[in-house]
């Protein structure tokens, strides 16, 4: 079931401190509002007395049994640990359903991620609930950045798909790309892009970003 907890959260713009009820663990199943307000970007908003409206980032876990979709969300300003918290995935998982055989049922096929903020988690609904491979749409990322180099400093969100595939990204929250769905129909179906980007096809953390710099780049375990 779902973790509700009272925490203390700073109003950003005249610094109020009030009590919030913020989750740590999203399951689906049994409260599937929770879904639906990711999906409106109102979960975890607040609105201060001062009438700043605000969201609070916390890390969580979110779980949708029926979808087989597990998802670690970690504090956006974390994204540069990436590696670190890769690793700990497999762990934090396996012990989420450690125990009866029943456990080991639900855990199969599921499908796991890495994120950084409630933005990134909300990408990957908005993706999966079209029917797309994250980790194709990534590779959609690449590509824009091939002919943008500048995209390559940037944050690519999706923002939504349409029934055809095209999607529309946000870049840095200040400006928005779309991308015909012929592209992205073209790489979603492509059987090539496993092999030519081994890192986003055999990891937690699927995002083109970890492709980028000596920081980011993936090596192969030896």
């Amino acid at each position: 079931m779902s973790t509700w907890l009272e925490e203390s959260v700073r109003c950003p713009a005249c610094g109020l401190v009030q009590t919030a009820r913020l989750a740590h663990g999203a399951h689906i199943a049994r409260a599937p509002e929770i879904r639906d307000q990711i999906f409106a970007r109102t979960f975890h908003v607040v609105t201060c007395r001062c009438a700043q409206v605000f969201v609070v980032q916390r890390p969580l876990i979110y779980t949708d049994m029926d979808r087989k979709h597990w998802i670690q969300v970690a504090l956006p300003e974390e994204r540069a640990r990436w590696p670190e918290y890769e690793t700990a995935v497999d762990g934090v998982f396996a012990r989420a359903f450690t125990g009866a055989p029943i456990a080991r049922e639900l855990a199969a096929g599921m499908r796991r991620r890495l994120v950084f903020g409630l933005e990134a988690l909300r990408e990957k609904l908005v993706v999966w609930a079209a029917n797309l491979d994250d980790r194709a749409i990534e590779c959609v990322k690449l590509e824009l950045v091939r002919r943008e180099p500048a995209l390559a400093h940037c944050t690519l969100i999706v923002d939504a798909v349409a029934d055809d595939h095209a999607i529309t990204l946000h870049v840095d929250g200040a400006r928005t790309i779309e991308v015909a769905g012929a592209l992205v129909e073209e790489l979603d179906a492509d059987r090539r892009l496993p092999a030519r980007f081994p890192e986003l096809f055999g990891g937690r953390y699927v995002a083109f970003d970890r492709l980028l710099g000596p920081r980011y780049r993936w090596a192969e375990p030896g």
